[in-house]
């Protein structure tokens, strides 16, 4: 055999064991532990995590337009049009206490549907200081919050991991009349 059949068989070979493995059903976690999984993100300072199944959407700012909204709350910082629906950016570590930062080059948006507000969903759009990931883990080993969270933080964490991810409770942050901005000029 010459050294170009021997490469096409091995390159064919490593093909076909990666489309087997590829192939096999996913493990199946037999422990009676309940999984988590959840979008990971930075805002300010903080690490924080969101139900996957709460996030639709996660695009990079700065490949999208979008504009500031004056005189609306200091943690809303703009406004955004995706695919003709306006959603307004909030800046979660603004909202719970903390001074505001620049918004970084490498700055993504996830857009986030949950909690009620009169009788519909509430959706709007969160600031992330970077790329976004999807972390899993058992909720049984969730920490309750640390009294070192400021008490705004600690009314929306759910729990907080062992390396210091805390996990959002959405749906109590989506449902709170504060990020409600229902005023006319």
């Amino acid at each position: 055999m010459t050294d170009i059949q021997l490469d096409s068989a091995r390159v064919s070979f490593v093909l076909q064991e990666r489309a087997r493995l590829l192939a096999q059903p996913p493990m199946v976690n037999t422990e009676a532990e309940d999984l988590i999984e959840v979008v990971a993100f930075h805002s300010g300072n903080d690490r924080f995590g969101i139900p996957t199944t709460m996030v639709r959407e996660i695009q990079a700012l700065h490949t999208l337009q979008w504009s500031p909204v004056p005189c609306a709350p200091s943690f809303i910082i703009g406004l955004i049009n995706l695919r003709g629906h306006l959603y307004s950016i909030m800046d979660l570590s603004r909202f719970l206490g903390q001074p505001a930062q620049p918004i970084s080059e490498g700055a993504y948006i996830l857009l986030v549907v949950g909690g009620t507000h009169e009788g519909g969903a509430m959706e709007l759009t969160l600031l992330a200081n970077d790329m976004p990931t999807i972390e899993r883990g058992p909720a049984s080993r969730l920490y309750p919050p640390p009294a070192t969270l400021s008490l705004k933080l600690q009314d929306y964490a759910r729990g907080i991991t062992s390396d210091m991810l805390v996990i959002l409770d959405m749906e109590r942050l989506l449902s709170d009349p504060q990020i409600i901005v229902n005023e006319n000029i």
